[in-house]
């Protein structure tokens, strides 16, 4: 339900604000970030217990489990099955997700005898303990952080966030000739082994990055203006953003979230701000808007999201702004534009700018993600958070948001054959391929669904397998791959029937079988670049 309440006729509140929030404009590729509220951050969670295992010491017969003791702070290697006297529990350890790419690894026999249970390191020395996980004076939060990086074989990197910071060796690793456990080079010396390194993934399957935003949510509209400005004609900003017709954000977001998320509001009209100002402050704006909605009796801190559209300004260098993520969105003249909203409410989900990987080598029917591979922004025709109009979120967006599970955006860690289904509809949504740098290789599929996705029965966009590298933590970024690169064009960029993409940095390749309307069928390569034939 929205209403519409009666224009104001002048406000001139122009307070300067405490601190400036970081913003991300429509034409500013340079993303920005605002801490997001205490209602909005991530949840931290944890991991059902279980055993961390050293892939190295588990391939030499050798006790393999990181386990800790009774009396001291020590962390070694050990065997997994408790001796007479011990517990199974100094042996099975919980990954508490903190919401930002990091995890605190945490004892399960401290736990519970409320000693300190955080695996952590120090600033001058190699050595690894359980310690408080909360630091001391003068120590760092990021000794107790760690980030599990995915080697795509069902074993992880275990980095140490403080180590990485401080350009350190920083991966937890074993040794060949005793039981210790330390923090060392994640690269292999002379005579080492790799799986020295390399730890059991299964214990830190805390779920993929997150930030749920779902149910119904309100906004306050506000169409506002200067003093030597003609007030916008409110209805078409009302229909672009709270319109129960198609286009609008609040029909696109329910489409693309699959129902689970409602925007509705209110909407005040021709409300004139005074003065135009010489600048472009997005505080002193919004300051000013809150002002007139309040003088009007309308508290906007009780909506969860503020849009206010001002009068065209040239010095505000942006079409739109939003925090990321964040709860308003500023409109320079064009909020009645639909792919604005869509675009700077994205920011507000915490969604980046995207770009695109470009001039990948190409031979014959295989194109491979490399080093001589070339960046370019704004060109992704599918993503509406980089050139792509009003076309809907892709699938990491949807799972990022809370629209999709976890459980429809699997892990690929083995070769074979797999099916993905349509964006939208059942099935998997998604396959994700891990690299080592953290980051992932999705495989994403859509076909037409008007209004949004509006694409012809022929477009090549609906016709292959959208390939992207995927970053997330605390935001997501999407980096298009363009799998057809031979042409001057992305508007062909999805991985077409009948061609394969090799990801050198996953060590993976993917070839198309077939497209259809029930999804598409992969062959996967992992570990390897050489996908079973079709």
């Amino acid at each position: 339900m929205k209403r519409r309440f009666a224009p104001l006729t002048s406000v001139r509140a122009w307070a300067a604000p405490a601190a400036l929030l970081a913003v991300v404009s429509v034409f500013s590729y340079t993303p920005a970030t605002a801490a997001p509220s205490p209602e909005t951050r991530q949840t931290a969670q944890a991991q059902q217990a279980q055993p961390l295992k050293s892939k190295y010491r588990a391939d030499a017969g050798l006790g393999d489990c990181l386990r800790t003791f009774g009396g001291d702070d020590t962390v070694r290697v050990g065997a997994c099955t408790p001796a007479a006297g011990e517990y199974t529990s100094m042996r099975q350890w919980e990954a508490v997700d903190q919401g930002n790419g990091y995890v605190l690894v945490r004892n399960k026999y401290r736990t519970d005898a409320a000693l300190a249970e955080c695996l952590r390191t120090f600033s001058g020395n190699d050595t690894v303990q359980v310690g408080a996980c909360t630091p001391a004076a003068g120590e760092y939060t990021s000794m107790r952080l760690w980030k599990a990086v995915d080697q795509g074989n069902g074993y992880v990197l275990l980095r140490n966030k403080y180590r990485t910071d401080a350009a350190l060796a920083d991966c937890l690793r074993t040794f060949s000739g005793n039981d210790t456990v330390q923090v060392g080079a994640c690269t292999p010396a002379a005579g080492e082994y790799t799986s020295m390194r390399l730890w059991n993934a299964a214990a830190f399957s805390t779920g993929w990055p997150a930030r749920p935003v779902t149910g119904q949510k309100r906004a306050l509209v506000m169409a506002t203006h200067w003093d030597d400005a003609v007030p916008v004609d409110p209805g078409p900003v009302e229909q672009a953003t709270l319109g129960t017709g198609t286009p609008s954000l609040r029909t696109y977001l329910q489409e693309v979230s699959g129902g689970a998320l409602d925007l509705t509001g209110d909407m005040l009209t021709g409300v004139d701000l005074g003065a135009r100002p010489t600048g472009c402050e997005s505080a002193a704006i919004l300051s000013a808007a809150r002002a007139a909605a309040r003088a009007r009796g309308v508290e906007p801190d009780s909506y969860d999201y503020l849009f206010v559209d001002i009068s065209r300004h040239s010095a505000c260098p942006w079409e739109g702004l939003a925090a990321m993520p964040g709860t308003w969105v500023l409109s320079n003249g064009v909020g009645h534009k639909t792919w604005m909203w869509t675009h700077e409410f994205g920011h507000s989900l915490g969604f980046q700018h995207s770009d695109t990987l470009k001039a990948c080598p190409v031979a014959g029917a295989v194109t491979t993600v490399n080093g001589a591979c070339t960046v370019s922004g704004g060109d992704d025709p599918t993503d509406t958070m980089g050139g792509g109009g009003m076309h809907l979120y892709p699938v990491d967006y949807r799972q990022f948001a809370g629209w999709v599970p976890d459980s429809q955006v699997p892990r690929v860690t083995a070769a074979g054959s797999y099916q993905l289904g349509v964006l939208g509809e059942s099935g998997t949504q998604e396959f994700r391929i891990g690299r080592p740098d953290g980051s992932v290789l999705s495989l994403e599929y859509r076909r037409a669904t008007p209004p949004y996705d509006d694409y012809l029965a022929t477009d090549p966009l609906v016709n292959g397998v959208i390939v992207r590298v995927v970053t997330a933590g605390g935001t997501v970024k999407n980096r298009l791959v363009d799998a057809t690169p031979a042409t001057s064009t992305t508007d062909d960029a999805p991985l077409a029937v009948g061609r394969t993409l090799v990801d050198e940095v996953a060590d993976a390749a993917v070839t198309v079988c077939s497209v259809g309307t029930q999804g598409a069928d992969l062959r996967i390569a992992v570990g390897g670049t050489t996908p079973p034939a079709c």
